[in-house]
């Protein structure tokens, strides 16, 4: 079973945008889990422009999440104070994402650049506490070598630049590049998700190419519902997630 994870971070935005505690961010979880997710993702970033780190505290006390009937799912970079958050409550699953300085939203994965023996002592950190972990990582056989050097449980596979691709009618070189890190993510026995700027259009093509166990989907959701309603948006993405896409 393929799993879906709303990324609510946007309900975080629009609220912090007025200060009145509106819209409510657990309202809005309860809602995108009516509407058939099966987890939630939060991004609190370190100017909480949108996630607080207060927010990840509200949402770990659901009794949906306390009593672990949906899957939890923190991402953020390597930053000391999250890091502790995230050990202290202990979600299901901590998604290490490289932050770039001045970016806008995740637009790569983990690289060579970035700070190995900090992620290896991140994830034994939390594999210590019983936290499964991820890292975001390029569509690259490469680049889930280099997370899996660090000892994570999984990596979540960046989808923008396949996502461009299909706006533009041209994905096939897109989707080939992320076959070939999802095949490297099996041969390394690697849990494996993905995410960043999927829609209900370009799902269908990734699903009957790759088997994924967890998709974390928010900005196109969180547009869709605008129109749609967050519970009939959630619904028409699961609909496109397989329930069951064989071994």
């Amino acid at each position: 079973m393929t799993l879906l994870s709303v990324n609510i971070n946007k309900i975080a935005l629009l609220r912090n945008s007025r200060g009145t505690g509106t819209p409510h961010l657990v309202e809005g979880a309860r809602l995108a889990l009516a509407g058939g997710a099966q987890g939630l993702t939060l991004h609190p970033r370190a100017d909480e422009r949108h996630i607080t780190m207060a927010d990840v505290g509200t949402i770990a006390a659901m009794d949906e999440v306390r009593e672990g009937h949906v899957e939890f799912n923190v991402e953020g970079d390597l930053r000391p104070d999250l890091m502790d958050l995230v050990e202290k409550l202990r979600p299901t699953q901590f998604t290490i994402v490289p932050v770039m300085a001045g970016e806008v939203t995740s637009s790569r994965g983990w690289r060579a650049e970035d700070d190995h023996p900090a992620l290896k002592a991140c994830c034994d950190r939390m594999h210590a506490a019983g936290i499964r972990t991820a890292v975001f990582v390029d569509p690259d056989p490469a680049s889930v070598r280099l997370a899996a050097a660090g000892g994570c449980d999984g990596v979540e596979i960046y989808t923008g630049l396949y996502a461009e691709a299909h706006e533009r009618g041209d994905f096939a070189a897109a989707l080939d590049a992320i076959e070939a890190a999802a095949e490297q993510a099996r041969a390394l026995n690697l849990r494996l998700n993905a995410g960043h700027d999927l829609t209900v259009e370009n799902l269908g093509p990734l699903c009957a190419r790759v088997r994924f166990d967890e998709f974390s989907i928010g900005h196109q959701i969180a547009s869709n519902a605008l129109f749609r309603g967050l519970t009939g948006t959630v619904a028409d993405f699961n609909a496109v997630v397989p329930d069951d896409q064989g071994i």
